[in-house]
């Protein structure tokens, strides 16, 4: 019976002490983005500037979440790659978006802009109408996401 409560007694303080060493968020310098990050936002973004850097930590690993000075957010994975594009007032730059799904929206939503791209396992892609589409990674459209 020692030996459990012992053994119950050094895991909770294991799970304490891992609580406890819980990383937060920081801000970083812009100069601390991975190369392909500042390549990405001085290519898509060459009049913004970068207002901040956050990397954000989770359980495994870590972003980078950009804010620029004409309210474009950007996510970043830790390698530098990009995940997410917003910007609800200007729309997100035709250059950030594969060509094949540029086609489609120019085909068949003229009128309307992408406000918000994400890239995962698909695209999702928000227009300024507030229809969500989903698109593979090849660019190939899957659905209306309702």
């Amino acid at each position: 019976m020692k030996k459990i409560a012992t053994l119950l007694a050094t895991l909770a303080a294991s799970l304490t002490l891992l609580v406890g060493c819980e990383k937060n968020d920081e801000m970083v310098n812009p100069n601390k983005l991975p190369s392909e990050a500042q390549t990405f936002l001085s290519t898509h973004f060459p009049n913004a500037t970068i207002k901040t850097v956050i990397k954000d930590y989770d359980d495994i690993s870590h972003t980078y979440q950009v804010t620029l000075s004409d309210g474009t957010f950007v996510e970043f994975r830790k390698g530098g790659e990009w995940k997410e594009v917003e910007n609800r007032v200007e729309g997100v730059p035709s250059s950030v978006i594969p060509a094949k799904i540029l086609d489609y929206l120019t085909n068949n939503y003229s009128d309307d802009f992408v406000v918000d791209i994400e890239r995962d396992r698909r695209y999702d892609v928000e227009l300024n109408t507030g229809l969500d589409l989903e698109f593979s990674l090849d660019g190939d459209f899957i659905r209306i996401d309702m």
